[in-house]
């Protein structure tokens, strides 16, 4: 089976020990562009149906069982077409010092109507007893019949405080995506989380500095669009470029090392949109010639960025978040001038170009939400 793609969250030891559970997921798609889908109705998350694979069950035979079991329907076994295996790798939830690892098998499969037939639509649908363990009776499993955008538009507001339900969505969130061939985006939820296991591994100011950042996008966002009369820009986005765009410092205590490393985490784990903010949010001109730090990568890696720079056209996120990346301080400093001065001091210089390009972008943002900044930030 091809693979889809890598959920590995690197939050573990490499010489942790390996506990394994794979398991199999239906993709059942029905007439008007719908799924059948789990509908976790005291969360509120959807999910493909299907579950853990028993030692020595074929890969097959789990799913018509899960099926059955989540959401009441009956598999066609001739209908399964393979669709592709995504790996997952994060440290337990359960076990100290040990990795989960899980292949899951998604299948493309039709499910018998009440006719006999292939149902194609909800009503057609042959639906017998659903057999929910305690966890999915608890959760409120239920079969709902819904168009892949409103699932997976359901999922990115989705919030919870279990690790593994959080990646189980995001997995589930990204296959949405793909079935309507748009990016995907990490939900708040998952940003938080990213966030919160990348300071567990390298802990200092960043995390004070990336929730500044994600505090003051969200609230631009929301003057700008407040002043507009439209929404030009998303909030919660705002809130998740800015929340992760330092993300590379999970990585240890480094300089421009921290773009390049932010930028692959991100774009592994299939975020294009906020692993494209990891690499605009140093460079508001849009070169690396006048990065203020160490150059700790490879001349390579140094190439590798230039290049994907020189293709990028920004936009209003990139802007922003480089506006408050220079504005919003660890130390709870939220002034542009206080901000770069201090750099200034530490470095011993300030390129001039950089220091106005950020003050345009200051007014830039300014005209647009109609008010001045530190005051939006600060309210």
């Amino acid at each position: 089976m091809k693979s889809l793609f890598t959920v590995d969250l690197k939050n573990y030891s490499d010489n942790w020990t390996r506990s394994r559970r794979d398991s199999a997921r239906a993709i059942i798609r029905l007439e008007d562009n719908k799924l059948a889908l789990v509908y976790a109705r005291n969360l509120g998350y959807y999910k493909f149906p299907g579950g853990g694979i028993h030692q020595d069950e074929e890969i097959s035979s789990a799913l018509i069982r899960e099926v059955q079991e989540e959401a009441g329907l009956v598999v066609i076994p001739d209908s399964l077409k393979e669709f592709g295996v995504v790996h997952r790798f994060q440290k337990s939830g359960k076990t100290p010092d040990t990795i989960f690892v899980q292949d899951n098998f998604y299948y493309e499969c039709q499910v018998a109507g009440i006719d006999g037939t292939p149902a194609h639509n909800e009503k057609s649908l042959k639906i017998i007893n659903q057999t929910l363990d305690d966890y999915e009776d608890k959760a409120g499993f239920e079969l709902r019949i819904v168009s892949i955008k409103e699932a997976l538009e359901a999922n990115l507001k989705y919030r919870d405080s279990d690790d593994f339900n959080i990646v189980m969505i995001s997995r589930d969130t990204r296959i949405f995506a793909m079935l309507l061939g748009i990016p995907v985006e990490p939900s708040r939820c998952m940003a938080e989380y990213l966030l919160s296991e990348g300071v567990a591994k390298n802990p200092g100011p960043w995390k004070e500095h990336s929730l500044a950042v994600a505090r003051a996008a969200e609230k631009i966002a929301l003057a700008v669009n407040k002043n507009l009369g439209t929404e030009k820009l998303n909030p919660e986005q705002a809130y998740i470029y800015g929340l992760l765009h330092d993300i590379g410092r999970q990585q240890g205590y480094t300089y421009i090392a921290h773009v390049y490393d932010g930028y692959h985490f991100l774009m592994s784990l299939g975020y294009e949109n906020a692993a494209r903010i990891c690499l605009t949010h140093s460079f508001n001109l849009q070169t690396t010639d006048d990065y203020i730090g160490k150059i700790d990568i490879t001349s390579q890696q140094m190439d590798e960025i230039k290049t994907l720079l020189a293709a990028i056209v920004y936009n209003d996120y990139d802007r922003l978040i480089q506006l408050l990346d220079s504005t919003c301080g660890a130390d709870g400093t939220q002034n542009l001038e206080q901000r770069m001065g201090d750099v200034k001091a530490r470095y011993g210089y300030y390129p001039q170009a950089k220091w106005d390009k950020n003050f345009e972008l200051k007014a830039y943002f300014e005209q647009l939400a109609g008010r001045d900044l530190y005051d939006i930030i600060h309210e």
